[in-house]
């Protein structure tokens, strides 16, 4: 695979602090999901606050339970949840966000630009051409197969701009009128590691304050009262993207497998969606 260099990294870019565990500071219940506690506590000013977890099963953050009643599962004349106003891509009636301009995201603190779309080229896809649509904010083992527009989904390595590269989900779609000059290669998918998905939140730095273990994607954290209330992470297990808009919007930052007791002033308390991109080992 190619790679196209610059020279230098974009300034006053971020820094994510990835340090070991001290001995005095442990994450709350690491990879353990708590049980489901219905209790209700006397009802205060604010209304009253249930102690367990969400409907989404997230265990509440420090802004919730929402005031509504609890959600029941959807019935035959439930309404199909609202399409984000930014563009997407349907898969299996759920929305991800496709960015068809220039993306890029936090890597070990830097932020790294991908190489533009028109750079992966136009391929050659059971006897006819096809070109990239745009990167869409999917996860691994989820990105296959066609969208409802025709187009098709492959989970593949894309270059970074400086050197390196990153899995990403690209959409191609089919081109219409003569063969292009030129056909790329499409690189087969990068093995998916064998292992798990598991990490926990925290409403304060250094593992303090409220805490949420979790191995689901969760499209938007104002469900469970999370919006804007992280501020460290400890990944268990797994490599997730983490979102600063609800619905996987935005550019993310990737965090493979390790304590994070701080995270840099662009991402501390803004963080309202998350996915966990692939399965993988443990810290």
């Amino acid at each position: 695979m190619s790679h196209t260099t610059t020279t230098t990294h974009p300034t006053n870019t971020p820094h994510i602090t990835n340090t070991p565990f001290q001995n005095t500071v442990t994450p709350n219940n690491p990879g353990n999901t708590p049980q489901v506690d219905r209790r209700t506590l006397p009802q205060g000013p604010r209304g009253p606050t249930q102690v367990g977890l969400s409907a989404t099963g997230l265990k509440f953050g420090p802004h919730g339970p929402l005031a509504t009643p609890a959600r029941l599962p959807g019935g035959p004349n439930a309404l199909a949840a609202a399409k984000p106003k930014f563009p997407v891509v349907t898969v299996n009636n759920k929305y991800f966000p496709i960015n068809k301009g220039q993306k890029y995201m936090y890597v070990g603190g830097f932020k790294k630009f991908f190489v533009p779309l028109g750079a992966l080229g136009v391929v050659l896809i059971g006897g006819s051409y096809w070109y990239p649509d745009g990167y869409v904010s999917i996860a691994g083992p989820a990105c296959t197969g066609y969208t409802p527009d025709g187009c098709e989904l492959h989970w593949r390595e894309v270059d970074f701009a400086d050197g390196g590269d990153a899995p990403q989900c690209v959409q191609y779609c089919p081109q219409a009128g003569p063969p292009p000059a030129q056909i790329a290669t499409l690189p087969p998918p990068p093995p998916i590691p064998q292992g798990a998905c598991q990490m926990t939140i925290f409403s304060d730095p250094n593992f303090g304050g409220s805490s949420a273990p979790t191995g689901d994607n969760h499209a938007s954290l104002a469900e469970s009262g999370w919006q804007n209330a992280v501020s460290s992470i400890q990944v268990q297990a797994g490599t997730w993207d983490f979102f600063p808009e609800d619905n996987f919007g935005g550019n993310p930052i990737r965090l493979t497998a390790g304590p994070y007791p701080m995270l840099a002033p662009d991402w501390d308390k803004k963080i309202n969606s998350f996915m966990c991109v692939q399965p993988g080992p443990g810290a």
